[in-house]
């Protein structure tokens, strides 16, 4: 259980960040074309499509990391790949040496291209839709706790670590949303995500 609250510190504290940068630009183009009295209720269908993914998500990968059976030693070696991926994703955040961009998994162009074109949908299924393709784009930290699912072994608690990482990084996306705020612009937070890290 322990590991469950691990994922949900991470995501308030650096998974929000990390994730926002890679994500924030469906979030924001899904409530552009809305009034902003609408902001409050798309972000929240954005978030809710999230979060229901990632719990599947998770669940499968706990599924896999079940149905391979996993020694404790194997359990071992992939966390400390995704304590290692982390550190990678803070050195990239960092912009340490060009050459991390190409160790840190990047998501198939053609999932970046289908989420922006959905993204100009001006329906209120955009959010939706757009809240369940994260799971095309996930950014490092996302794929660090993506490797702690699997490596728990089992579906409940693969969807309840993959659940609480996107709870904890819900509370920014859902003040970035609000605001439409110009957050990645920043680099001091940046810097900040990557010292959390």
């Amino acid at each position: 259980m322990q590991i469950v609250w691990l994922a949900f510190i991470t995501g308030i504290t650096t998974g929000g960040i990390s994730c926002l940068a890679v994500q924030g630009g469906l979030l924001t183009s899904a409530i552009a074309h809305h009034p902003k009295s609408e902001g409050k209720k798309l972000t929240f269908l954005f978030l809710l499509s999230k979060l229901t993914a990632y719990t599947i998500l998770g669940g499968f990968l706990g599924l896999i990391g079940s149905v391979i059976t996993i020694s404790p030693n194997v359990t071992a070696v992939l966390q400390i790949f995704a304590g290692l991926f982390m550190v990678l994703t803070a050195l990239q955040l960092l912009k340490v040496h060009p050459i991390l961009r190409y160790l840190i998994i990047q998501p198939p162009k053609w999932a970046y291209k289908l989420a922006f074109k959905e993204s100009e949908d001006k329906s209120f299924f955009a959010p939706l839709f757009l809240g369940f393709l994260t799971i095309l784009i996930p950014c490092g930290t996302t794929q660090a706790m993506m490797a702690l699912a699997i490596a728990s072994g089992s579906p409940f608690y693969g969807a309840l670590i993959l659940f609480a990482f996107v709870l904890g990084t819900s509370p920014l996306f859902f003040a970035f949303g609000i605001t439409a705020s110009t957050f990645l612009k920043n680099k001091t937070l940046s810097f900040i995500a990557a010292g959390v890290i």
